[in-house]
């Protein structure tokens, strides 16, 4: 039989069979790293960034929804004043352009001290809030309710049977619609630098509510 005698290799043949076996070298290993904390960079700046514009975006409508909700609240409560009086409903003294305060007699009888039938909407500039008091229950003060945050204005102006606007506060009673004009302040969209033009986005929100148990609304029919 016969036997093959092993190949001897050369020096330079077998330093490229070593290098080959021995694996990656450190400076490999070095730019393999950076190309992957490179991306790893990218990719978390641009999930940040999808974070950021979701949560924005769910400010944006949550403001929008508390604005809606609250202009709605109003517009129930305005449309029952006057419900079970001889009057609109509207407490002079307590009006005015970011306040109206409102009674109904909803369950006919002969105090206004039950839930809901004495309520007063008041802006509060400080706070950037629409407030809703209700004088129920009178025996803890009443209950007092934040319906929106983040209102730049609050802006209610009371009309006549003529469509002329009522600017005497005396005169309130006569009214038989009220206009609520409401300015909510959103946060900016995604890129946008309000610090350079000193400018915040804006969405207005306008209403228009007929007290159809005024006295002249019921003449009408």
């Amino acid at each position: 039989m016969q036997t093959i005698a092993p190949k001897h290799l050369s020096t330079s043949e077998a330093a490229r069979r070593a290098h080959r076996v021995a694996g990656f070298s450190l400076l490999e290993l070095l730019i393999a790293m950076t190309i992957l904390l490179a991306v790893m960079a990218a990719a978390s700046t641009l999930l940040s960034s999808s974070i950021g514009t979701r949560t924005r975006e769910n400010k944006r409508s949550d403001g929008l929804s508390e604005a809606q909700r609250a202009l709605n609240i109003i517009s129930r409560d305005a449309g029952n004043s006057g419900y079970g009086l001889t009057d609109n409903g509207i407490v002079a003294s307590d009006s005015s352009a970011t306040s109206i305060r409102i009674r109904a007699n909803s369950t006919s009888n002969s105090a206004l001290t039950d839930q809901d039938e004495d309520v007063r909407y008041v802006y509060q500039s400080a706070k950037k809030a629409i407030v809703r008091y209700d004088a129920y229950p009178a025996a803890s003060g009443g209950t007092t309710t934040v319906l929106a945050s983040g209102i730049d204005s609050l802006n209610i102006k009371y009309w006549d049977a003529t469509n002329v606007e009522i600017t005497s506060a005396g005169n309130y009673p006569n009214a038989v619609r009220v206009t609520v004009d409401v300015i909510v302040n959103l946060p900016a969209p995604n890129g946008q630098d309000i610090t350079a033009t000193a400018t915040t986005p804006k969405v207005r929100l306008v209403t228009d509510i007929a007290l159809r148990n005024a006295p002249t609304s019921l003449d009408q029919f």
